[in-house]
């Protein structure tokens, strides 16, 4: 929970503040609504890779490396003087964003069955805390300069990667998978909701996609 929180909280002290970035570099409204959605983009590209590495290497290494991808793009984002460079940090936040899947995979494979519902709920109700925090953080640390809030998150990100090295164990103990099976199974789940669209669980995928766009679109012009 511990790493989902602090995960989200650092995401969100950095996105209220990127509009005033991209527009103090010149950005226009466009710019800023390709900068957001960048990171979802980056991050849609990347997740069949963090599933192959979390299977086969484990929960553990995955998250490392995805929070050490979010601590040097917190850096990037920090000293970023133009447009070109927020981009770059969106896309490797967004490359190193698979680490929300890794964590409700580590907690289905550390709790047992009758417990994991409620345990996936604790990590939906820290990443919502991160959610809430995150932004009233960024602003305050923006106050000590335009690089504080960048350079704050990435201290964040990487007391979560101590943490998370000295306290979490591996959960993932079999390591024989088939990775090319494995993304071609994400694949094809993602076409079987396109094409299988009034099946219940796609409706309810659908439902949470729209939600999701509808949420983010207004972020960009908030």
């Amino acid at each position: 929970m511990v790493a989902a929180f602090v995960d989200m909280a650092g995401l969100l002290m950095v996105l209220p503040l990127l509009p005033f970035y991209a527009l103090e570099f010149g950005g226009s409204g466009m710019i800023v609504g390709v900068l957001v959605s960048s990171y979802a983009v980056a991050q849609l590209i990347s997740a069949p890779l963090w599933g192959r590495v979390s299977d086969r290497y484990g929960r553990r290494p995955a998250l490392l490396i995805g929070l050490l991808f979010s601590a040097v793009a917190y850096v990037i984002f920090a000293f970023a003087t133009s447009i070109p460079m927020l981009l770059l940090s969106r896309l490797v936040q967004g490359a190193g964003g698979g680490t929300t899947g890794v964590i409700q995979a580590y907690v289905a494979d550390a709790t047992e069955p009758e417990n994991r519902a409620r345990s996936l709920g604790w990590i939906s109700a820290a990443t919502n805390l991160g959610v809430a925090i995150g932004p009233v953080i960024g602003s305050l640390t923006f106050t000590l300069g335009p690089s504080a809030p960048g350079l704050f998150a990435a201290a964040l990100c990487l007391v979560n990667i101590l943490f998370a090295w000295k306290y979490l164990r591996e959960s993932h103990t079999s390591r024989e998978v088939n990775s090319e099976l494995r993304v071609l199974r994400s694949h094809e789940a993602v076409w079987g909701v396109v094409r299988n669209s009034a099946e219940p669980a796609s409706r309810l995928i659908w439902i949470y996609a729209i939600a999701m766009g509808a949420f983010q679109g207004t972020t960009a012009v908030l």
